[in-house]
């Protein structure tokens, strides 16, 4: 019995949502089949020192779920041993644009039929990430969570149910070792799509120049990655803030991390006659489709959101502890 109710008391999940978890968990392991009788209430109140009504109330939403059947005077019995249908996910997400929005509806489709997914904001506010977790502590199978760079945040995090929590996108060097993962490597990233062309950008460009634009989870890694290929290369840079008013010359080409940056700089380029592509380069971050019409294409270092969204619902849905590296190109367009 031991063995089929697993209790962490160090958890401030709600004990009766252990229980549950215990028993799906017994049946997805095969440790439960249909037919088996599950312990008695008694039981596992004796073992574990939880009340009656707590392992009751488990019991009862168990059977509520189709997966346990109750007879009189005997107990509870197995039976069904579809519990993929029961996937209450919670995904926090930082803020919603438009590749927030591609990852989304890829969780959606690849949980569909075998579960729900509830969705919420943080928008980088530490207080309300924290109050977020506490008012969802407990309630859901799994947590999918892109994290804030703050030390505060651990501490809501460890009170998860630890074996529920993933993290997707940011944050791979603050939790990738801690917690099943599926990101981008913003360090690596930059520097491999920039090495794959270090041909084109001898040939056409003599200065690069990174827009950091406003405070971002993994600006570091993309400016250390930056750095490091231009480093090696020998080619000229420079890493502002803001494009602003700063002087335009032929030969640049201008990495973006943020779209407002691009529009304001596709602007200048224009109002200056320059010819975008040829007298100077523009490449964005994160790949959404206005991006391959304006200004005749926009080339983009993207990561492939789709697969971020069908990998981190795939690892919940089959139980699986992995650190994904999710895969990054750069989309050649006229811009570059």
């Amino acid at each position: 019995m031991k063995s089929i109710i697993s209790l962490d008391h160090t958890s401030e999940a709600p004990k009766y949502q252990q229980i549950i978890q215990s028993i799906i968990n017994a049946i997805d392991n095969n440790q439960l089949k249909i037919g088996d009788r599950l312990p008695s209430v008694n039981q596992v109140s004796d073992n574990t020192g939880i009340a009656p009504k707590t392992v009751m109330q488990a019991f009862r939403s168990l059977k509520q779920a189709g997966l346990v059947s109750a007879v009189q005077y005997k107990g509870f019995f197995v039976a069904s041993t579809n519990t993929q249908s029961r996937h209450n996910i919670f995904v926090l997400f930082n803020s919603l644009t438009a590749y927030k929005e591609e990852i989304y509806e890829s969780i959606k489709n690849t949980i569909a039929g075998k579960g729900t997914v509830n969705i919420y904001f943080h928008h980088n506010n530490v207080a309300l990430f924290n109050t977020l977790l506490a008012q969802s502590n407990g309630k859901y199978t799994a947590y999918i969570i892109m994290p804030i760079k703050d030390k505060d945040i651990a501490a809501s995090l460890k009170q998860l149910p630890q074996q529920k929590v993933y993290i997707l996108d940011l944050g791979y060097r603050d939790w990738g070792a801690r917690y099943p993962s599926v990101c981008q490597y913003f360090h690596e990233d930059i520097y491999q799509v920039l090495q794959q062309h270090l041909t084109k950008i001898r040939r056409k460009y003599n200065k690069l120049v990174l827009v950091m634009g406003p405070a971002f989870y993994n600006l570091k890694q993309i400016e250390n990655g930056f750095r490091l290929f231009c480093r090696e290369s020998g080619i000229r840079s420079a890493v502002v803030t803001h494009v602003g008013n700063k002087p335009l010359a032929t030969g640049e080409l201008y990495i973006l991390v943020h779209d407002g940056d691009l529009v304001h700089l596709v602007k200048r380029i224009t109002a200056l006659s320059f010819k975008l592509g040829k007298d100077i380069g523009i490449i964005s971050y994160n790949e959404i489709p206005i991006k391959e019409i304006a200004a005749n294409g926009i080339a983009t270092i993207s990561t492939d959101f789709t697969k971020m969204g069908t990998d981190i619902i795939n690892m919940v849905l089959n139980k699986k502890k992995q650190h994904l590296k999710n895969p990054c190109k750069l989309i050649e367009r006229p811009s570059f």
